[in-house]
């Protein structure tokens, strides 16, 4: 068998292994490692695993992850996101719906302060249905707000999902962060957009206004100051290059740690935890990338990347079409497997194609973190709705499901404004 057909075969058996849910982890390392012996031998495959997980993450730039970590787990076991939450409410709340918007934009606020679609949809499906219930929010939309406000954490700095596809890709930590800025309040506006139309058609959906006074809207911004404080440190550092990416996570998880303890909101059980799951998660991460990076070296001997390149740069058709159906294929394997495992399996295939039609990878990685988003609210698979399902008690897959709807359609606008001006995405990048 020809190097090139053991390579089909290894990406067919992963992709078996993904859909019957094998951690990717070991489905990866599995692949590659046996795809590499069948190719090269035992012997330079053992050298190889001697060597792989070592040389791949003893790197400074791997650091970020756990101290992004560390700081939106501070955040989440601080609390923060419930006086957020609430201080946006009051400023809202007197316009009708003003609480689905004041969800949208805590998620995206949280999000620049998580990282983490699945923990932030988690924790604003926590905070934030219950009250919606109460007020009379019909309950399809309330679901669907949340399920697609949580996943902005994956656009927004410090998003964890960006940072893997520039390990992945070899592309800047820092640009990446900051293309994802224009594009999440992009975002972020078309949410409320989708809302204000949705309300309109249905204005019975809305729920009682709420009637504060300009006290306690003033007096409620106190919710805010920490979380303020923390996503404008980032961002303006990054931005300025007062420090490197690694160098925000530290700065980030300080700031994070000593908000926490100023204002008493991280007890001891939460400082516990806070540390425990950043060291779990880290190594989680970090076993994917080894792994990712064992299945790299296999998929490189095969030269499946090589010739996949050669036939998509060769195919008779314009490069956006073939982008177009790249955004389709990851759509559709994002309805199936997470999109975490389709960035491993297919980002050191597809990147050599895409750099060589003429597209900027930082753009390219910005359309891919987006099409993860969404993937997060996809059925069946979607991970938001599974969350909600295990936060809200009596939630119906169903319901959420059509709640989202509106939200993926206002998706797939934005997906067609990002690669029909990518300028969007790379301009904040572009004066860095």
């Amino acid at each position: 068998m020809s190097a090139l057909v053991i390579g089909i075969v290894g990406l067919v058996v992963l992709i078996g292994l993904l859909l019957l849910r094998v951690p990717v982890a070991l489905s990866m390392a599995a692949v590659g490692f046996f795809g590499y012996w069948s190719i090269s031998g035992l012997n330079p495959t053992l050298k190889l695993m001697g060597l792989v997980p070592y040389s791949t993450v003893a790197s400074y730039t791997f650091t970020v992850i756990p101290l992004f970590l560390l700081m939106g787990y501070f955040v989440y076991y601080g609390n923060l996101a419930t006086d957020m939450f609430s201080s946006f409410n009051k400023w809202l709340g007197n316009i009708p719906g003003g609480i689905l918007y004041a969800t949208i934009i805590g998620g995206a606020a949280f999000g620049a302060a998580n990282g983490s679609g699945p923990a932030s949809t988690a924790t604003l499906a926590r905070i934030t249905i219950p009250e919606m219930e109460r007020l009379g929010v019909n309950k399809k939309l309330a679901y669907g707000a949340v399920a697609s406000a949580g996943p902005l954490a994956q656009m927004i700095p410090p998003s964890m999902l960006m940072i893997i596809y520039a390990i992945l890709a070899e592309q800047p930590v820092g640009k990446l962060l900051i293309a994802g800025i224009i594009p999440g309040i992009i975002i972020t506006l078309s949410y409320i957009v989708t809302i204000y139309v949705v309300l309109k058609k249905n204005p019975d959906w809305a729920p009682k206004t709420q009637k504060y006074s300009i006290k306690e809207k003033v007096h409620s911004l106190k919710g805010i100051w920490g979380i303020a404080i923390l996503i404008g440190s980032i961002m303006i550092g990054l931005y300025l290059g007062v420090f490197t990416p690694t160098e925000a996570g530290a700065v980030g998880a300080a700031i994070a740690f000593v908000i926490t303890i100023v204002t008493k909101k991280l007890k001891w059980s939460g400082f516990t935890s806070s540390i425990i799951e950043t060291i779990k998660t880290s190594a989680t991460v970090f076993f994917i990338v080894i792994s990712s990076f064992l299945f790299g070296y296999f998929l490189g001997i095969t030269q499946i990347p090589a010739f996949v390149s050669e036939f998509l740069t060769g195919l008779n058709v314009s490069p956006m079409t073939i982008m177009v159906f790249v955004c389709l294929m990851y759509l559709f394997l994002g309805m199936f497997i997470d999109m975490i495992s389709a960035m491993f399996l297919t980002i050191p295939i597809i990147l050599p194609a895409i750099i060589q039609l003429g597209f900027d990878p930082i753009w390219f990685g910005v359309i891919v973190v987006f099409l993860a988003e969404i993937s997060l609210v996809t059925p069946p698979f979607g991970i938001s709705i599974f969350m909600i399902q295990g936060v809200v008690k009596g939630s119906e897959y169903g319901d959420i499901i059509k709640g989202s709807i509106p939200f993926i359609i206002a998706d797939l606008f934005i997906l067609v404004i990002f690669l029909a001006f990518p300028k969007l995405i790379l301009f904040l990048p572009g004066l860095m």
